[in-house]
């Protein structure tokens, strides 16, 4: 995209407007068309005290969670708002939810925190920590200061009828104006500090401020409507000042440069269309530079001559130039209304410009654009490791976490970037077995990796398909399933290879086979439960894995649910009266069921004695022999994992937490890895709520 600006120059540009009643800018009365100067602005109506008929504030000075919670937006972000000095932000995404970035470096997470959805927000320091000051979609006004952690230490809420309107920064705390056309500033226990009105028959449409100074859109006039610029003055008294020669139909969507020399708006229709930036000089009215472009959707200046463009989810630059004409504002079409709003998707402060990009942030500068976010947020694979460890990965990066789920290791497992991870078993000291599928054209390839030594033995190249891979750590079996390739393979620790036994033939049709390797000692000797799927299942309990169409079997309607360590096969089955049931298989024969409250997934121990029900919205554990432990209402969970006979870890698309075997209480939870600013984009935000904020 070219943004390259037809720019104009005008020389010796004075600062504008630098008084309550700005005599530095041309004044106009609204209204009235083209601009003259005249000596001095009209004065504007002056600050009160008080609010006629306002109440006292709800103040509640404490409440909800006392620990902090670390974790990723849900969802793609949707407005945010930057401190002052660009050193700190608070961001929205698509589910609701409320971020804290205490600093945008990339030593602190994003936080919680509990705050309803915002329509608009601003944010400031207090000596607390953070002011987050936002409007409710009714026009509800909430003041809400939260420490470092984003937890609340106090909560405002001022009285809001009439609804407010909007709401702006300013550098001796918020202003907000409503429906009554009155700007009022806040004081942090939401009393109001002072306010100021319109004029007779004006209406506020916008208010954008850089500094003390502020440009608000006003609307006036009966038989013709006009928005027009006027300058207003947020510190140390809130002032109406001139109106700036911007035209008659000024847009929402500003900025105004950090001196003030400078306003930028953007021009347009909010249901899509051509959209005019437009730069004016404050003092001349004279426009810098004008572009045409249906992306853009917010502007910012982080110097007089740099101003930043939020446009198909990136930020680009027009950098301001000397060139040699002048031009006025082009009037309005009648075709195309200026009724443009900004969402709140392009913050400035500290020389820089900010963005949401999905979940994460994106901050440029003229010179430089870095993204802060996490690179493993939502693992593809997960698999228990030694000493109740577990490794997760995504893609070609993989972590190694503790039992709190805190990064331990980075290991290398030979994946190439031009791959990604499909399976991963741990099958003794340093070797894990890799299944990974390239990009492309979706051909597997399983790798034995040695992560001591980062030495890879690549056993299968040419798969056509990600087929199920099983380690049975009693017999070391290893087998693939569900593929075109079905076999079993021994593992030998010593030699560090892997020696076929057996394998079936290439099914045919719809065919599928899967083999699962079980405990001989609690499976009456029996080491492989072999699964065959037509129109109806097979279930064949086998003793020699050489010999895979010998055993006890039985044929059955159904589909297979699971298969756990003693060789007990659960099979989802109709009732005679028509609801579905889990049905257990052994050696042959039928010998129970177990409870479950609708369609769940199952997870077994590793000694065949409890199997965890994943449900849509709940995570259970029941006893084999039928007896229901515990619920755990937790949401969006995609497998359950043994790290040891006390410790599961769920996870899901948003993240993971550990719960105990035997209360079902979660001990932790984290939701996202390795942190930080990088040169390239993060993987994208899975759209769901993540574990660690359900669990607040």
């Amino acid at each position: 995209m070219n943004w390259s600006l037809l720019v104009v120059f005008v020389a010796a540009c004075s600062h504008a407007g630098s008084g309550a009643q700005g005599r530095d800018s041309p004044a106009t009365p609204p209204g009235s068309g083209s601009a003259a100067p005249v000596a001095a602005d009209p004065p504007g109506p002056a600050a009160v005290a008080s609010t006629p008929g306002s109440a006292t504030p709800s103040v509640v000075r404490t409440g909800g969670r006392t620990a902090k919670i670390e974790a990723p937006h849900g969802g793609a972000i949707t407005s945010l708002a930057l401190a002052p000095d660009g050193t700190a932000a608070v961001s929205v995404d698509e589910l609701g939810g409320v971020r804290l970035w205490p600093a945008l470096d990339g030593s602190v997470e994003p936080r919680i925190v509990d705050l309803p959805t915002p329509r608009s927000l601003v944010l400031l320091p207090e000596k607390r920590g953070f002011l987050i000051a936002m409007l409710d979609e009714v026009g509800s006004l909430v003041l809400e200061v939260v420490d470092r952690d984003g937890l609340r230490v106090q909560r405002a809420s001022p009285p809001s009828d009439p609804a407010f309107k909007g709401i702006e920064a300013s550098p001796t705390g918020p202003i907000a104006w409503r429906a009554d056309q009155i700007v009022m500033r806040f004081a942090a226990d939401g009393s109001v500090v002072e306010q100021l009105p319109t004029e007779a028959g004006q209406r506020i449409l916008a208010i954008t401020a850089s500094g003390a100074r502020a440009v608000a859109v006003i609307e006036s006039g009966t038989d013709k409507l006009t928005r027009r610029a006027r300058w207003l003055t947020l510190a140390p008294k809130l002032a109406w000042g001139g109106w700036i020669d911007a035209g008659d139909d000024v847009s929402r969507v500003l900025a105004l440069s950090p001196s003030g020399k400078r306003l930028g708006t953007l021009t347009g229709t909010a249901n899509g269309g051509a959209v005019t930036l437009t730069v004016i000089d404050t003092k001349t009215g004279k426009v810098i530079g004008t572009q045409n472009d249906q992306a853009a959707v917010g502007i910012g200046f982080v110097d007089d001559d740099h101003l930043a463009i939020a446009s198909n989810s990136t930020i680009v630059w027009a950098k301001l130039t000397t060139a040699a004409a002048a031009q006025k504002p082009a009037p309005p079409r009648p075709d195309q209304p200026n009724n443009l709003v900004d969402a709140g998707l392009l913050a400035v402060g500290g020389g820089r410009a900010v963005a949401g990009f999905n979940g994460e942030l994106m901050l440029a500068s003229p010179t430089k654009t870095e993204y802060l976010g996490y690179e493993l947020q939502s693992p593809a694979v997960a698999a228990s490791a030694p000493n109740g460890q577990l490794m997760i990965g995504v893609g070609d990066t993989f972590a190694l976490l503790d039992k709190e789920l805190n990064l331990v290791g980075s290991p290398s497992l030979g994946v190439v970037s031009t791959s990604a991870v499909s399976e991963l078993k741990w099958l003794g000291g340093t070797d894990w077995l890799v299944e990974s599928s390239r990009i492309s054209d979706g051909i597997t390839t399983l790798a034995l990796v040695d992560t001591a030594t980062n030495k890879t033995q690549v056993l299968r190249s040419d798969l056509a398909m990600v087929q199920l891979l099983l380690h049975e750590p009693a017999t070391q079996l290893v087998t693939l399933s569900l593929g075109d390739s079905p076999e079993v393979s021994r593992y030998d620790p010593v030699r560090h290879k892997l020696d076929k036994i057996a394998s079936l033939p290439r099914p045919k049709g719809y065919e599928q086979a899967e083999l699962v390797p079980v405990i001989p000692a609690l499976a009456g000797g029996t080491q492989l439960v072999v699964v065959h799927m037509r129109d109806r299942m097979t279930l064949r309990w086998v003793a020699d894995p050489k010999a895979l169409d010998k055993g006890a079997s039985i044929t059955v309607d159904g589909s297979l649910a699971g298969v756990d360590a003693a060789g007990r096969a659960y099979v989802w089955q109709n009732t005679p009266t028509g609801p579905l049931e889990l049905a257990i298989y052994e050696a042959g024969k039928r010998t129970g069921s177990l409870p479950t409250d609708g369609p769940v997934t199952l997870w077994p121990d590793k000694k065949g004695a409890r199997v965890v029900q994943v449900g849509q919205r709940s995570v259970g554990l029941v006893s084999t022999s039928g007896k229901r432990l515990w619920l755990q209402s937790l949401q969006f969970v995609t497998e359950a994992l043994w790290l040891d006979d006390a410790t599961i870890v769920v996870i899901s698309a948003g993240g993971l937490a550990r719960v105990e075997a035997a209360t079902g209480k979660v001990t932790s939870a984290r939701c996202g890895w390795r942190f930080g600013l990088s040169a390239k984009q993060h993987p994208p935000t899975s759209r769901v709520e993540p574990v660690c904020a359900q669990l607040r």
